[in-house]
């Protein structure tokens, strides 16, 4: 039995074998959609599977994308965000035959990585964690790579080639919450923040400041190791310890908020009756949970699909479309602030 290859599709599907070549490459541009679709059907009926090795070599690609996550939590995948962003790129990479290599790097290891001393990935996507400047040194060092960058929930810098910056609007969306916390009339507000500095948490307390200044409010930020809970419930009491019990507990995240929830209705305060608690990402798992907290819906998934786009497109064509983009936040009501 023959070999089945691009030239037998073509033949059976009767267009070129460029055009079956680009179907293949997930490429459809320029092509009708009715041709995709019979390509692809022609694909699937011939069981055709495409030589890898041979598409390397053409293309000089190894059709492979690295995602870093700087992070010092060595159970970084269970955190919400972080598994719909790598989902949602992972998903549309591997519709395009692309694979994903996802290393997790811990900050004092970053210099060390995997992605960094082997050349085996086209580009490289980033989540990156610690002080902006250490940050900023981390893009660098990718940069020097040689690699097409794309940066997730990251500080957009003008100034770097080959790197685009893919971002949700963290602090419209704390300054939208916000608006609404201060309906409330709190006389003392604790913001929870992780340790651990993203440039989205401090996006969103950015935000949250900004209304809570302009409406006089009393606020104090708190940080705490998120991946405990007994560090986040050590660190509500000595807050109230040092400034009485809140009107309005805000979670920078939802795992804080939660934590915070459970702790403060143990200890005999009610929610909202006594304290009000809103959150920040409304992924659908919380949905199962109780209560539904008051939060903000963080588009995390589409946040990845956008990136795998931007950087095939750039793969493809030799630069970005875009230097930076943020994609919107949606309000998501619960009954944690009323």
């Amino acid at each position: 039995m023959k070999p089945i290859t691009l030239k037998t599709v073509a033949q059976q599907a009767k267009v070129s074998i460029a055009t079956v070549s680009k179907v293949v490459n997930g490429i459809n541009k320029g092509i009708s959609a009715e041709t995709v679709e019979r390509v692809q059907r022609i694909i699937q009926q011939l069981n055709y599977r495409p030589n890898r090795t041979g598409r390397q070599l053409r293309a000089q690609r190894n059709y492979i994308v690295g995602m870093a996550i700087v992070d010092d939590s060595p159970t970084f995948l269970t955190d919400p965000y972080t598994t719909h962003l790598v989902a949602g790129l992972s998903n549309f990479l591997g519709s395009h035959n692309y694979g994903l290599l996802l290393h997790g790097i811990a900050p004092t290891n970053f210099e060390q990585s995997f992605l960094l001393k082997e050349s085996v990935v086209d580009a490289i996507c980033l989540m990156l964690s610690g002080p902006i400047a250490q940050r900023r040194r981390y893009l660098d060092l990718v940069l020097a790579s040689g690699h097409p960058v794309v940066a997730f929930q990251e500080k957009p810098v003008k100034s770097l080639a080959d790197c685009c910056f893919i971002n949700q609007d963290d602090q419209g969306g704390a300054e939208t919450l916000a608006e609404k916390i201060v309906l409330r009339n709190p006389k003392r507000i604790f913001i929870l923040t992780p340790q651990l500095q993203w440039h989205a948490i401090e996006a969103r307390v950015k935000g949250l400041c900004k209304v809570l200044n302009k409406h006089k409010c009393n606020y104090q930020i708190i940080s705490s190791d998120e991946n405990l809970h007994q560090s986040i419930q050590q660190a509500l009491d000595s807050a109230m310890a040092a400034h009485g019990v809140p009107d309005v507990v805000i979670g920078t995240n939802d795992r804080l908020a939660y934590v915070a929830y459970r702790h403060l209705t143990d200890s005999g305060h009610p929610v909202p009756g006594e304290i009000g608690i809103t959150g920040f990402n409304a992924f659908d798992a919380n949905a199962a949970l109780q209560p539904q907290l008051e939060s903000v819906r963080s588009p995390a998934y589409t946040l990845g699909q956008t990136g795998g786009e931007a950087l095939l497109s750039r793969l493809e064509n030799g630069r970005f479309e875009f230097d930076t983009l943020v994609l919107p936040v949606l309000p998501a009501v619960g009954t944690t602030l009323r």
